[in-house]
């Protein structure tokens, strides 16, 4: 086996030979900070009206549920942190879900030969899984959807990485067997990949969901 780094950072090649065949196997990951959020009603908004609602009490970062919950995706070093509130004056337990999106850096063609994905993995913790999880997650190519799990395997600490929180210990070492991982069935690529999450709170109060990174496995016959 040999292996090499492409000139793009976030792509990573390895050359394998199996079965007579040579495969460049890449890897392709964006930090968790790089997500966008669909706010609720955007698939419907297409025109004056309906664009208003999408937008209706949600600013920036916070994402309407109704009534008094929101979402707010906060930004940190290691992470982007989902929090499900109440922004009233109370308290309460909210539930809701929305949509947040990750563009993962494709690569289409690779010395004329066209990529196939392989796995989509996600790095994420949760303070309690029972109140906020990933609820679905689907992979886009270009407009056409190529892998659906609508009820994912869910755990508060087994997708972290090896990691919980976050370690200011350069020289550990992160456990690569606790990721989420979906299988895609090596289907050939021919746009941009983008990995759509959903967020998921039932009855949550005073919980948080952390996504720290999110990639894709691609395979080139060589």
């Amino acid at each position: 086996m040999s292996g090499k780094v492409v000139s793009f950072p976030l792509f990573f090649l390895t050359k394998l030979k199996c079965g007579g065949i040579i495969m460049s196997l890449y890897a392709s990951w964006v930090h968790g900070t790089q997500v966008q959020l669909e706010r609720r009603g955007a698939v419907q908004a297409k025109s004056k009206s309906t664009v208003k609602a999408a937008f209706h009490r949600s600013n920036g970062d916070l994402v309407y549920l109704g009534g008094s919950g929101r979402a707010a995706c906060l930004r940190i070093g290691w992470a982007a942190r989902f929090v499900v509130y109440d922004c009233g004056s109370k308290n309460y337990e909210k539930s809701g879900s929305f949509w947040c999106h990750y563009v993962i850096p494709t690569p289409v063609i690779e010395e004329g030969k066209r990529a196939e994905v392989d796995t989509v993995l996600i790095n994420y913790e949760s303070s309690n899984i029972n109140a906020l999880s990933i609820g679905a997650i689907h992979v886009w190519d270009g407009n056409k959807r190529i892998f659906t799990d609508d009820s994912p395997t869910i755990s508060a600490d087994d997708f972290n990485g090896g990691i919980s929180g976050h370690s200011n210990n350069a020289g550990v070492t992160p456990d690569l067997n606790k990721l989420w991982r979906g299988n895609i069935q090596r289907r050939p690529i021919y746009f941009g990949l983008c990995v759509s999450l959903l967020i998921k709170a039932q009855r949550a109060k005073d919980d948080y969901l952390e996504i720290r990174s999110v990639g894709i496995d691609f395979q080139i016959q060589g």
